[in-house]
């Protein structure tokens, strides 16, 4: 026989009995908001992280995560140092190894600052191919004639 559904999963305030009230008496904030968020479905009820700052007070998410850094797109000295090691586990078909090494540090796309080879760049998609030679342009043109336009035209259909 299947077990009731309603045993668990929350389905009602009830359920808690007094534990967001102990909660509350007992200074515990993560439970609070954790119980509180099971109960609502509003964002605002949610409970908030406190993400770590860079130095242009961005949110610093890898280091909130614990994530590697990104992959490099040029050599670096470790790069060169690791690169016979990285033959050696090829030519002693230790592929296992091999892959661990390539999960925590990727190969970087470039050797050195020249440009790349024929073969590889005529391999990538435009983006990338603008964003390594420093032509991407981020942000949109700002065009505010363009946009008085569209302004118009939408108040003039409503």
């Amino acid at each position: 026989m299947l077990p009731d559904i309603s045993a668990n999963l929350l389905v009602n305030d009830s359920q808690l009995g007094d534990s967001l009230n102990r909660a509350v008496q007992q200074g515990r904030r993560g439970d609070f908001g954790l119980l509180l968020a099971l109960l609502s479905d509003d964002a605002r009820d949610l409970p908030r992280l406190d993400e770590p700052k860079d130095a242009q007070g961005e949110p610093d998410w890898r280091r909130h995560f614990e994530l590697p850094a990104a992959n490099p797109f040029y050599a670096e000295e470790q790069d060169r140092i690791r690169a016979p090691q990285l033959s050696a586990l090829a030519g002693a078909l230790q592929q296992d190894s091999l892959r661990l090494l390539l999960a925590m540090r990727a190969e970087p796309l470039r050797v050195t600052d020249a440009r790349l080879p024929a073969e590889v760049s005529g391999n990538l998609n435009p983006r990338t191919l603008a964003r390594l030679e420093g032509e991407l342009q981020v942000g949109l043109p700002v065009q505010p004639a363009r946009m008085l336009e569209v302004l118009e035209s939408v108040k003039a259909m409503a």
